[in-house]
């Protein structure tokens, strides 16, 4: 049942693309809140945008066009997210057969366009029955989950070859959650995170680790004959000033949260000591964790989905979250990409890294993209020019498939994102696709990165200049 060969592909979320937010029985998750009752994009973007319709993509006859447009691109793989509350919408106990009937559905439709599916379950859209119970502070949460994804394996199982338990704990846990919680308080910026937020969050990191360790366990012991992984968000860290120690001390605690708090779970059994030593001044309640611990160990994933847009470069900063600034600190010029410095050879020296400090595990490049604003966005006639983004893509498949040839694991490559989406806290404003989304019409129209994409697939990795 597992793919032996290398995988082109591209990614998105449930909450992102596929709108129909209460359609056919599905509850409401706890972004069907932060868009519709917290307005939470209007105060990040002075707009108030939600994803009730985003790119349609529930719709069968909408996507069946965008797998047409999957064909045209030549990729042999989609990675996508399940809506947690369309499966069961109070989080636990009730199915809702309509949810199940139509992923069932997308994955047939999928597979015999000849693009096999890859299926994240948990995309940060929580449903909100469980929010309400506390959400993943809550340590019932890691049996939530253990439940939900039982549901997933017996519908969904017997044609999908590889699942991913969770997509970017520490975006979510450490960036995106706390910005709401700022939002849902009124209280100050968006972006003011403290210290006591990081230290909040830290258990619920954990439960998500717990939860994913336990269900790659539970998949295996269910006989599921796939590979399980999980993605996460890595980024080298970098010190502003080399020459600089209080810079060299930031970027190496950046590096111990932001990166090996994960990677050290999922391949060691543990967490670094300084996430240990930190977190338990911050929180009281993050004690030693040896039976857990003995979890993780035991259940290892098949695999490592790596999402990486760029490397950060790190200051010492008082006034930033665990005395550390990232953030602010992109050297580019503008228009800078949205999601950070433009570093591609820094791709290649995170996945060499992997190989040597974590037993070379096999690795997907799960998200890889950018976003670079309307001078990268013109539109002329049928096609879009984004030349910044073009090359992006070319470049960073480049280092990947060099990291490759250096005897690094890679077994594919997904693009993030085919289709321009729903940005979270940033809603419409923000462009990633290789194909343009007009939100009115749901016009799709794809643009030069598309074209550069699909060569490079067709050539088998080969990229051509540009």
């Amino acid at each position: 049942m597992v793919s032996t060969k290398f995988l082109w592909g591209a990614a998105s979320a449930a909450y992102q693309v596929e709108g129909a937010w209460q359609a056919d029985g599905k509850g409401l998750s706890n972004w069907d809140l932060y868009t519709n009752v917290y307005r939470a994009t209007e105060t990040v973007t002075g707009k108030h945008e939600t994803g009730n319709v985003a790119i349609n993509a529930y719709d069968r006859a909408q996507y069946l066009q965008d797998i047409a447009l999957m064909r045209e691109l030549g990729i042999n793989c989609y990675r996508f997210s399940l809506s947690w509350a369309r499966i069961l919408p109070d989080g636990v106990g009730r199915v809702n057969e309509a949810g199940i009937a139509h992923y069932q559905q997308f994955v047939v439709d999928l597979l015999e366009a000849g693009i096999e599916p890859i299926v994240t379950l948990y995309h940060w859209d929580l449903p909100r029955a469980l929010d309400d119970r506390g959400g993943w502070q809550n340590r019932e949460s890691v049996g939530w989950f253990r439940n939900y994804a039982s549901v997933v394996r017996e519908a969904l199982g017997a044609k999908v070859s590889k699942f991913i338990t969770f997509n970017e704990p520490f975006i979510d846990l450490f960036l995106i959650e706390p910005m709401i919680e700022n939002i849902k308080s009124g209280v100050g910026s968006p972006f003011a995170i403290t210290d006591a937020q990081y230290g909040h969050q830290a258990m619920a990191l954990h439960h998500w680790l717990v939860a994913s360790a336990e269900t790659i366990g539970d998949f295996r012991a269910a006989g599921y004959r796939g590979e399980i992984g999980v993605a996460l968000p890595l980024m080298p860290t970098i010190p502003e000033n080399p020459g600089k120690s209080e810079d060299i001390k930031a970027a190496a605690l950046a590096d111990a949260v932001i990166n090996r708090w994960c990677l050290d779970a999922l391949f060691k059994g543990r967490y670094p000591i300084e996430v240990m030593t930190l977190f338990r001044q911050l929180s009281p309640e993050f004690a030693p964790f040896e039976a857990d611990f003995a979890i993780l160990a035991a259940n290892k994933p098949d695999f490592l989905g790596v999402n990486f847009y760029a490397p950060a470069f790190v200051r010492q900063a008082d006034s930033a979250p665990l005395g550390y600034d990232w953030m602010n600190t992109n050297p580019d010029p503008e228009p800078a990409a949205f999601n950070g410095p433009v570093r591609p050879d820094y791709l290649r020296r995170l996945l060499e890294r992997i190989r040597d400090e974590y037993d070379n595990p096999a690795i997907y490049i799960t998200e890889n993209g950018a976003g670079f604003g309307p001078s990268d966005e013109v539109m002329d006639g049928d096609t879009v020019h984004d030349p910044r983004r073009a090359n992006y893509i070319r470049r960073h498949i480049e280092a990947a498939l060099k990291a490759k040839e250096n005897g690094v694991d890679l077994r594919g490559y997904m693009v993030w994102s085919l289709f321009d989406n729903f940005e979270w806290l940033h809603g419409y404003g923000r462009r990633f696709g290789l194909v343009h989304v007009d939100f009115d019409t749901q016009k799709r129209t794809p643009k030069r990165s598309f074209d550069t994409y699909r060569d490079i697939v067709a050539n088998g990795g080969v990229t051509v200049p540009g």
